[in-house]
């Protein structure tokens, strides 16, 4: 969830791998700020989902 105040909540992992990687995954999600959706110049609340993506360094 989106929420109008530019946080993200996640309510759920869609697909997990396990291994502390989904917590990660919501850890970093929990930080991410941005510009909240807009209806009739008001700021609200709206749904997405977000890939993480984990690459491994060589």
């Amino acid at each position: 969830m989106f929420g109008a105040n530019g946080q993200l909540n996640v309510s759920r992992v869609v697909r997990g791998l396990g291994h502390g990687l989904d917590e990660a995954a919501v850890a970093a999600a929990n930080k991410m700020r941005f510009k909240p959706a807009l209806r009739n110049g008001q700021a609200v609340d709206s749904t997405a989902i977000v890939h993480v993506v984990f690459q491994l360094a060589y």
